[in-house]
């Protein structure tokens, strides 16, 4: 079903445990972004146990957000036309509350925006006006002996190298902190102020943590060691920084149900968070699904990306039957019969694969085009040779990008197999650093004769010979000169 402008619609939102509304304000014509036209969604303040009804549409207001570091304004997004009809229920039309123009894009609300005013207001009123205040500030203060804005919203203990968490205190609006050291003091500072909802902790060297009374929403976390977790109301977010399995208890409140976990590389079933809400994969190289539907049999959004690597026992993705969300990037070992059907997936609403096999690519494509309100992008399909020769190419990313001629993709593959070649028969070799530094200066010209390179492109390069070199045996080469070399030649 396509919107109309006018029309109200009502949708559940989990962290609320409420409905919420909100309305299409105007149609809005295609644009740069999209040959389609867009639905512009407005947000109403309006929260009910149960779905909207007819009999309370007089009393409807737009929402106004003023949370955090937003000034006061309605909340707008462009949409994309159909509507999911798995979710939102269309109870009536009213006359638009705005024609306001908006060049913000997203997805459809779910009232998530309400949820997070609700939290910002659920604040002490003169803690709300300090926090505002400091941010229109230019006054300084010290933090560890440096001088900080007291406008500033991120801290880093390895930059601002405080002793004692509670300096923080002098920074009203502080609402980023990264601690690559454990603080003593620090629990107590988070737990006495409702702004710091994203944390990093690296190098903590604790084996329990207990983050209950935070108000952490994503917490960044060095599981190395850890072995009893506590997570509070909020958190929605939780991403491993180390890679490998963890050997660490999770408690998390409705045993995860509104909590999505990320990791690296290698994954330990989680079974003590039956009702995980989302799971993302990053780095892998060999990732099995099977049994991974009993473990979180609740599982709302799944999203996995390669090193790229193989996907084992991908049909058991059907497995997932509440799944919302779906993708998978630079992922292969799959086929067109272990793609999941619309019967098995019914809540599917948004499913994107990129670089995948030719042949899962097309089965994809020609089982979920029909399905109404799907948001499907299934792009990159590669064929077998390709696979053959791009999965230990670290530029197969520059392959099919848009502002990358495909004859430069091409020489940037090249060129890493040729050096990777050379300095791994150099290394076996005795007296080959001179040699080696030769090849790094062809590597370096070859990419300094390509003019769209900009800081992506930048670091892919500079990680491609590092990878190199890392492969490299202890104490063949000097690996340091190289790098060295590498950056003294590089105009990009």
């Amino acid at each position: 079903m396509k919107a109309t402008a006018g029309e109200v619609y009502t949708v559940y939102n989990q962290y609320l445990k409420r409905y919420t509304a909100c309305q299409v304000a105007y149609i809005a014509p295609p644009d740069t972004v999209s040959k389609e036209s867009w639905a512009v969604v407005l947000s109403l303040d309006w929260t009910g146990d149960a779905s909207l009804t007819a009999d309370e549409l007089p009393h409807l207001r737009p929402l106004y957000k003023d949370f955090m570091y937003w000034s006061r304004d309605l909340h707008l997004l462009r949409v994309p036309l159909e509507v999911p009809p798995q979710y939102y229920k269309l109870v009536s039309t009213l006359p638009p509350f705005t024609d306001q123009p908006c060049r913000s894009y997203g997805g459809w609300s779910d009232g998530y925006e309400g949820y997070l005013q609700m939290r910002w207001q659920a604040i002490p009123e003169k803690r709300r006006w300090a926090f505002k205040e400091a941010m229109e500030s230019d006054e300084q203060t010290e933090i560890g002996g440096i001088p900080v804005k007291v406008s500033s919203h991120r801290v880093n203990d390895q930059y601002e190298p405080f002793d004692s968490a509670l300096e923080l205190k002098a920074l009203p609006c502080l609402s980023t902190l990264i601690c690559e050291r454990w603080h003593p003091d620090l629990l107590e500072f988070l737990r006495g102020n409702p702004f710091v909802d994203e944390v990093t902790l690296l190098s903590h060297g604790q084996r329990t943590l207990d983050l209950r009374g935070t108000s952490i929403r994503k917490l960044m976390l060095d599981m190395t060691g850890l072995e009893e977790l506590w997570l509070c109301e909020g958190t929605e977010l939780l991403l491993f920084q180390n890679k490998g399995p963890d050997a660490c208890a999770i408690h998390a409140p409705e045993d995860g149900g509104g909590l999505t976990l990320q990791f690296i590389g290698e994954y330990r079933p989680h079974t003590e968070l039956p009702n995980l809400r989302g799971l993302h994969g990053i780095e892998l190289k060999d990732f099995d699904l099977t049994g991974l539907a009993a473990v979180h049999p609740h599982l709302k959004e799944l999203r996995l990306w390669g090193a790229p690597g193989n996907l084992g026992n991908f049909s058991a993705v059907g497995e997932f039957r509440e799944l919302t969300n779906l993708s998978t990037f630079d992922l292969f070992g799959f086929g067109a019969g272990d793609i999941p059907t619309p019967e098995q997936m019914p809540e599917l609403r948004w499913f994107w694969m990129t670089s995948l096999p030719e042949t899962a690519a097309k089965a994809a494509k020609q089982l979920w085009k029909s399905k109404p309100g799907m948001d499907l992008r299934i792009t990159k399909p590669r064929k077998p040779e390709w696979l053959a020769q791009n999965l230990d190419n670290p530029f197969r990313g520059w392959d099919g990008a848009e502002h990358i001629p495909a004859s430069a993709a091409k020489k940037a593959a090249n060129q890493y197999r040729k050096t990777r070649s050379l300095l791994m028969k150099l290394a076996a070799e005795l007296g080959g650093d001179a040699q080696a530094l030769d090849a790094v200066a062809a590597y370096t010209q070859t990419f300094n004769k390509m003019g769209f390179i900009e800081t992506e492109e930048r670091d892919e390069i500079y990680m491609a010979l590092r990878g190199i070199l890392d492969a490299l045996p202890d104490g063949t080469l000097q690996k340091d000169a190289l790098i060295e070399k590498f950056e003294q030649l590089r105009d990009f």
